[in-house]
């Protein structure tokens, strides 16, 4: 029972914790970016759909290097684990 009101509690004071810093954190955010890919997003993406148009467009050369990263990981990871196989 203590461990449930202590879990309760800590968890409570992540919330209030946060709350105070999301608060905090609107003062200091800048609406640049935000107001750039509203009135810019359909005229360079062509995408009526503006997380559409910055997922396919403007974040495509980092969605593809993170595809690659991730083939080249699992690749080693094969390669060492049938070379451990080897061994034995």
């Amino acid at each position: 029972m203590i461990k449930k009101i202590a879990l309760v509690l800590m968890l409570i004071a992540i919330l209030i914790t946060f709350s105070l810093t999301i608060q905090e954190s609107k003062e200091y955010l800048d609406c640049f970016s935000k107001d750039y890919f509203v009135s810019k997003t359909f005229r360079e993406t062509g995408s009526k759909n503006i997380v559409t148009g910055i997922y396919l467009d403007y974040r495509l050369f980092d969605s593809i290097f993170e595809a690659g990263i991730l083939l080249v990981v699992v690749s080693g990871i094969i390669f060492m684990s049938k070379k451990d196989e080897e061994v034995l």
